[in-house]
């Protein structure tokens, strides 16, 4: 086969009925880099376990914005959550939902979001919604929010539109808190 073949096997044909538009838009829409995919994960939420989809979110807002912590009992984590419950009454009122992401699993966060329930709980019962990355690390991987060598979190933070394009993202240095500043900036 000759590379002229290989080439034109590999774009997309508008015209072509054997393509359907689903294929059509998967292959477009890899295109694209700055649209990102839907996904699924376990949360804990105001007292409850269930697992969450993030397309579901936009019935109610306009933009998610995705907080990648490292482990929920951490020091930096705590501060980190201490920001976002801060400014949590502002993201809503721009029309953002703060959801973090830790690589810990639902019963972990539920320990984490009890005040008092071991020593190392929040000081106060989060507003935001806590996620679960999988253990495959899914999320956190399509994020490109994990050290490959060492499949640590990186801390970082990524704001999706109802289009599920990714209007800003950025990694925070180590013994630095999330901009929050910055982050507020983007919905003005």
């Amino acid at each position: 086969m000759s590379s002229e073949n290989l080439k034109r096997g590999r774009t997309v044909h508008f015209d072509d009925p054997e393509q359907t538009e689903l294929n059509t838009k998967t292959k477009v829409r890899s295109l694209n880099r700055t649209r990102t995919n839907d996904f699924t994960c376990p949360v804990y939420y105001q007292g409850k376990t269930f697992h969450f989809q993030l397309s579901n979110i936009f019935q109610y807002t306009s933009y998610a914005v995705l907080f990648f912590c490292q482990y929920d009992f951490s020091a930096q984590s705590k501060g980190d959550l201490s920001h976002i419950e801060e400014n949590y009454s502002k993201f809503i009122q721009l029309g953002a939902l703060p959801i973090v992401i830790t690589h810990d699993q639902p019963h972990i966060h539920e320990v984490y979001a009890t005040i008092g329930r071991t020593t190392g709980s929040l000081t106060f019962t989060p507003s935001f919604v806590l996620a679960s990355d999988s253990v495959s690390r899914l999320i956190s991987v399509s994020f490109k929010s994990i050290d490959m060598d060492t499949l640590d979190m990186i801390r970082s933070v990524v704001i999706i539109d109802s289009d599920l394009n990714i209007v800003y993202t950025h990694r925070v240095q180590p013994q630095r808190f999330f901009p929050m500043k910055s982050i507020l900036n983007c919905f003005e």
